[in-house]
């Protein structure tokens, strides 16, 4: 047998140090293979934990309350901020029903959000949670399965109660100005008109769609007072009267008071104007025909 032959077939077992003694030789490819199957066994355990580490760190760091429920509802694992809005001591919330918390909900609404994640990933709802004391707040929640797990829903729900308070009172002041008997018009830095209300529309004898976007020039002519009120209102902080006679749709004479103020945004910087119209026609017809009566009662004591 030649070295190189040798060379080719020899094999050499080496007898770990613990096996002495013991009856059980394992060869060296049992002996790494051990070695391995522990050491992948120990890489696995870290890269669970890992995972649940980030997870852990995940779910604590968002900004909203986060749920992980069953497709049931039934709440599974939630973080800090889910606490610290519903006000509840940490086994009693684990042991409600994610539904539980909305004011109104029922099975249709949960078999209503599955039906939605069938086809979309997110479903957006709004909705009143209720806290632990009773009291209600205004929330926003986006739903969806967890990592494509359809076993686990995530809920994450953002108390918008001041975004709900900002829309309420938008809402209020546009039924006000709605509503009121006075004319509101805003109109852009060119003198556009933005938005004009049913009032003012009605004081025109004209309808919205023909007013929109004109320029507010346009409509009651490029008066002297008219310029000096725009002038005044982008160049100072005061609100500007002035009063102003056309002719309405009607070929009438129309007396309208004018109050103009500038609109500016959060930098200081003018976004328009701000007009309000108050229809003083009785009044000008009124102080119109007292003057006549006077003028003719001087005339007949001069007589």
């Amino acid at each position: 047998m030649s070295d190189e032959q040798f060379t080719k077939t020899i094999r050499i077992d080496l007898m770990p140090d613990d096996t002495i003694g013991s009856g059980a030789v394992k060869s060296s490819e049992d002996r790494i293979a051990g070695a391995n199957w522990s050491s992948r066994r120990r890489q696995t355990a870290a890269a669970v934990t890992a995972t649940i580490s980030k997870y852990d760190d995940l779910l604590q760091s968002v900004y909203d309350a986060a749920f992980i429920t069953s497709p049931s509802g039934r709440i599974l694992d939630v973080n800090d901020r889910a606490y610290e809005f519903l006000k509840y001591e940490p086994p009693k919330l684990r042991d409600l029903n994610f539904f539980n918390l909305l004011d109104g909900a029922d099975k249709s609404l949960m078999n209503s959000i599955i039906e939605t994640l069938e086809k979309e990933r997110f479903a957006l709802l709004k909705a009143f949670c209720r806290r632990c004391d009773g009291s209600l707040f205004p929330a926003e929640i986006a739903a969806s399965h967890l990592n494509g797990d359809k076993a686990r829903l995530c809920f994450f729900v953002r108390d918008i109660t001041i975004r709900h308070q900002a829309e309420e009172m938008l809402r209020t002041e546009h039924t006000a100005v709605q509503t009121c008997g006075s004319g509101i018009a805003i109109a852009d830095v060119d003198g556009l008109l933005a938005y004009v209300n049913p009032a003012f529309t009605r004081m025109l004898g004209s309808n919205q769609e023909d007013i929109l976007n004109a320029d507010i020039r346009s409509i009651f002519g490029d008066s002297e007072v008219l310029s000096e009120l725009i002038k005044n209102a982008f160049s100072d902080n005061q609100t500007w009267i002035g009063d102003l006679e056309i002719i309405n749709i009607d070929g009438e004479p129309l007396y309208l008071q004018i109050s103009a103020a500038c609109s500016r945004g959060t930098d200081g910087d003018a976004r328009g104007i701000v007009f309000s119209f108050a229809d003083i026609t009785k009044h000008k017809e009124t102080e119109k025909a007292l003057q006549e009566a006077k003028v003719a009662l001087e005339g007949v004591a001069d007589e």
